[in-house]
């Protein structure tokens, strides 16, 4: 979500703050540890207004412009966004809020999905630190309602079929809601927030981003309008299964790749998903075990006691004390 540069989320920032030129600086700039190929491509165009007069706007188009036809020679074919930017700018230079619209949509909305993530991860891990992973308090928000598609809601993401309730004195005395049930908002323009210190760690957030709820409102782009949604603090997996693998290759894929499919190559790995049962078994077992002799002896011990008695006191007394 954040990307391999970890700095989707502040094309995010940039993009609320209406600063098209900065978002797209921060795609094109030099990256730590990029390919040598796309370094030189990136330094190059961090160059393009070297030696000219950027107070004279023909000037500085036609450097960028030129700049941005050598650049898209030297650009890997993966690199979509700068690819994008950069051939809009070959044609309109300078026109930096055209160029980020000539991203793809879904590519232009990951970066303010990656915004609103960034800020819910620090939001959730406040709530954690604040109020522990087992009990609900008051000013927590809970999920109500959260109709499916089938229900005519939007399932997993959107807010349509969602209805949030904000928790009281009542309901932490009476334990009505759990942990589980607890949702924190992905920020935007039509969601609740919490009412304890979890929702002032949003304006926080925010403000030391130099951004407010109401920027969310003044997305004039459609296709990346943010009107949030809300995710679960704690999810409790059911129904699941698991396998436990030995990799000897720290780079090796997890899965097979479709390749390995393709030429029948197993993973490099040791399946220990068995053995692991088979040791607790062992030891749910020498606990059992343990448990039983324990037992027995204390048995032994009672029975050696009421036979001796038995001897002395007579017959009736071992029967009432076995």
């Amino acid at each position: 979500r954040f990307g391999k540069f970890h700095d989707t989320h502040k094309v995010g920032i940039a993009v609320l703050k209406g600063d098209f030129k900065e978002a797209c600086e921060i795609i094109m700039r030099v990256k730590e540890n990029d390919h040598e190929r796309n370094t030189v491509a990136r330094e190059k165009w961090a160059n393009r207004f070297a030696g000219v007069n950027v107070e004279d706007e023909q000037s500085a188009k036609d450097a960028e412009k030129n700049c941005a036809w050598a650049v898209l020679k030297e650009l890997g074919r993966f690199m979509n966004c700068e690819i994008s930017i950069v051939s809009c700018l070959s044609r309109k230079p300078l026109d930096y809020k055209k160029a980020f619209g000539n991203i793809a949509k879904h590519m232009r909305s990951m970066f303010l999905h990656a915004y609103q993530s960034y800020i819910w991860n620090r939001a959730a891990s406040h709530r954690i630190a604040e109020g522990g992973s087992k009990d609900i308090r008051i000013g927590d928000l809970v999920l109500v309602e959260n109709r499916g598609v089938g229900e005519g809601g939007n399932g997993t993401s959107g807010l349509k079929g969602k209805e949030v309730y904000t928790v009281d004195q009542d309901d932490v005395e009476t334990c009505k809601y759990s942990i589980e049930d607890v949702v924190l908002p992905l920020v935007g323009s039509r969601v609740e927030y919490p009412t304890d210190s979890t929702g002032d760690i949003y304006e926080k957030i925010l403000h030391e981003d130099g951004l407010s709820k109401e920027d969310f409102e003044k997305i004039d782009d459609r296709d990346i309008a943010l009107g949030g949604d809300y995710r679960k603090v704690i999810c409790k997996p059911s129904d699941v299964s698991y396998e436990i693998k030995l990799y000897k290759d720290p780079l090796q894929p997890l899965i097979k790749t479709d390749l390995m499919k393709v030429h029948n190559a197993s993973l490099d790995c040791v399946d220990v998903t068995n053995e692991n049962e088979r040791k607790e078994e062992e030891v749910k077992d020498k606990t059992t075990e343990k448990k039983r002799h324990h037992w027995n002896g204390d048995w032994f011990h009672i029975t050696a006691f009421c036979l001796c008695h038995d001897s002395t006191e007579g017959a009736d007394a071992k029967t009432d004390v076995e």
